[in-house]
């Protein structure tokens, strides 16, 4: 089977400056209908998932003045969307350093259930300490040292997720027995960080596990994911960083025995118009509502300071520590935003929109070109897509690029396949032996 493209889309409705375009419903109702048209839009173009990204804290008070207030919890909001929607995946962020284990298996379970088999889980090592706060936890924990808890907590979800096999459920109605026990799998964890006993009951999934998508890009978080992700979600300013990233995660994962490398979509923020003019007539709409207040109090989370700075002066160097424990791969990003080119503190922070990650601003053709180049030359299996929160531009999107990604043999025309593993083209993970 040919390589095939695979294209996904934010699904957060949170912003901090496109809630001023006097077209945007900011009211809850206005939010629950811009969930349901923005996922009812990515699966008429036969997207693969809908991705929540998910941060458990409001943020740093500097942000609260300038951000919307309906940020629907992800795992409740795909059960929502699960019933609006039948064939598009829906991918949710669960921490496995504050999060359960007992609680993220059962619940993104039940989220794969609802949806047939549609649910991903987009594993996280929270390193906000805003977050940490919000979970009686005693500051944040070193960076390595999430990768050691989030290698239990991926232990400890399988093995819940591996309990019922398809042989466990007998449905032996004359005499009264639903549940093979002998082949219930206890998992009976007793580790470092977490004791679980389990079973969560909960028959097999329709694509044998919820599919793990992880967002490691520092040494000790891509060998994380080269080890256990089935999706890799990144983010890179450049296409020779990202051919970079995608040949070193290939090694790693070929070392490590693995017959199917992980799938590699990093994020592309998008503003597509008929014409050249007409896109940067949007993107110039997109600049008069962005948030530069926003953006600065927001990159505190990651230890990058512009908070007071002169909007229009120079991104002081002063901005960022040399070292960091929260997030490495965005200091070294975000560094790489505020020197290529010598922004001004508002430029920078404009581009800080889709973090540290790629944009492109053109006609459908120039979009979809952007999107093969990177996808023909070994930068991106495909592309979680943000849009810069103007109405209208994921319609606009589907509508223009995907056809001529379509005639260019690309990407597909139809759904061929239920489960998020269908679309993704993923393997069905085996139960293992006892």
């Amino acid at each position: 089977m040919s390589r095939e493209l695979h294209l996904l889309t934010f699904g957060n409705t949170r912003s901090a400056g496109p809630w001023r375009h006097p077209e945007v419903d900011n009211s809850t109702a206005g939010v629950r209908r811009r969930l349901i048209e923005h996922a009812q839009t990515a699966q008429a173009g036969a997207f693969d998932a809908v991705f929540f990204a998910d941060g458990l804290n409001y943020g740093p008070p500097a942000t609260w003045a300038y951000k919307t207030t309906e940020d629907f919890e992800p795992l409740t909001t795909t059960a929502a969307l699960s019933a609006v929607t039948e064939r598009i995946g829906l991918v949710v962020t669960g921490s496995a350093t504050l999060a359960h284990p007992y609680h993220l298996a059962r619940q993104l379970l039940s989220l794969d259930h609802l949806s047939g088999g549609r649910a991903g889980w987009n594993l996280v090592t929270s390193f906000a300490q805003a977050a940490a706060d919000n979970f009686s936890a005693r500051g944040v924990v070193d960076h390595d040292e999430r990768y050691r808890i989030a290698e239990e907590a991926i232990d400890v979800v399988t093995k819940l997720w591996d309990g019922w096999g398809e042989e466990t459920i007998v449905e032996d109605r004359a005499a009264g027995v639903f549940n093979d026990v002998s082949s219930i799998r206890v998992a009976d964890h007793h580790g470092r960080y977490f004791d679980v006993k389990g079973p969560i009951g909960a028959a097999r999934s329709a694509q044998g596990r919820p599919v793990i998508f992880q967002a490691g890009s520092s040494e000790t978080g891509r060998t994380f994911a080269a080890r256990h992700a089935e999706v890799i979600f990144t983010s890179h300013g450049n296409r020779a960083r990202a051919q970079d990233f995608y040949r070193q995660v290939h090694a790693q994962a070929r070392a490590l025995g693995r017959a199917h490398p992980p799938v590699i979509t990093p994020s592309l923020r998008f503003i597509v118009g008929s014409t050249t003019e007409e896109a940067a007539r949007a993107e110039r709409e997109a600049y008069r509502y962005f948030s530069p207040e926003y953006q600065a109090g927001w990159l505190l989370e990651v230890d990058v300071d512009v908070v007071g700075a002169d909007l229009d002066g120079p991104v002081p160097e002063s901005a960022f520590p040399s070292s960091t424990q929260t997030h490495q791969t965005a200091l070294a990003g975000y560094r790489f935003l505020a020197t290529d080119g010598n922004p001004t503190v508002r430029e920078f922070l404009y581009r800080t929109v889709n973090g540290w990650g790629a944009s492109i601003v053109g006609t459908p053709e120039q979009v979809a070109d952007e999107i093969e180049e990177w996808f023909t030359t070994g930068a991106a299996d495909g592309f979680v897509l943000g849009d810069s929160g103007l109405p209208g531009q994921l319609a606009l999107f589907v509508e223009q690029v995907v056809p001529v990604l379509r005639k260019r043999g690309l990407f597909r025309h139809e759904y061929t396949g239920r489960t998020l593993r269908d679309h993704l083209g993923l393997p069905v993970p085996e139960r293992p032996a006892r």
